[in-house]
């Protein structure tokens, strides 16, 4: 899946959702974020905001320069239990990422052959230092990071000096 379709995918599954944690969730394009092409930024009821970029990982087999993308299916990764990110006072970084990583897995995608916490890895991929995130792979052997390039607790704008210094809660 193209950085593009799955952005508008799981913009979707996001609104479809309805946490009531999250009161907004909306593209960069659509919040006025022009630092980085692809992602999502997420509104919580505690005030902050959660900014999720959109990284894919390459096939690998040429696809990527073909005009139409080529769909690949398979069996869709096993439900897992929901993962409701809270209510009251602020929402932990952890949280958001748990609820991200069963959201995505529990939709069902044919597209989809699993999905990955970073937190829950035993070791570090160099690629993807951060310490929260989620990595989606697919049947197409490609694979896109949900990177947390900024957490801001209320009232704090995006900026260079904070860019993936994730705090552990906003």
């Amino acid at each position: 899946m193209r950085a593009h379709r799955f952005q508008d995918w799981f913009l979707g599954l996001i609104n479809q959702d309805g946490d009531p944690a999250i009161t907004q969730a909306a593209t960069f394009e659509q919040s006025g974020y022009a630092e980085r092409p692809y992602g999502i930024v997420l509104s919580l009821a505690s005030g902050g905001q959660v900014y999720l970029q959109v990284v894919r990982g390459s096939a690998g087999d040429g696809s990527d320069k073909l005009d139409e993308e080529p769909i690949v299916e398979g069996e869709p990764p096993a439900p897992v239990a929901a993962h409701p990110i809270g209510s009251g006072g602020q929402i932990r970084s952890a949280d958001v990422e748990g609820y991200l990583a069963a959201l995505i897995t529990n939709a069902g995608s044919r597209e989809v052959s699993g999905v990955e916490r970073f937190s829950e890895r035993t070791t570090k991929a160099y690629s993807d230092p951060q310490k929260f995130g989620v990595k989606v792979f697919f049947h197409s052997k490609a694979a896109i990071s949900l990177l947390f390039v900024h957490t801001l607790r209320s009232g704090d704008q995006p900026s260079a000096g904070n860019a993936f210094k994730v705090l552990e809660a906003v």
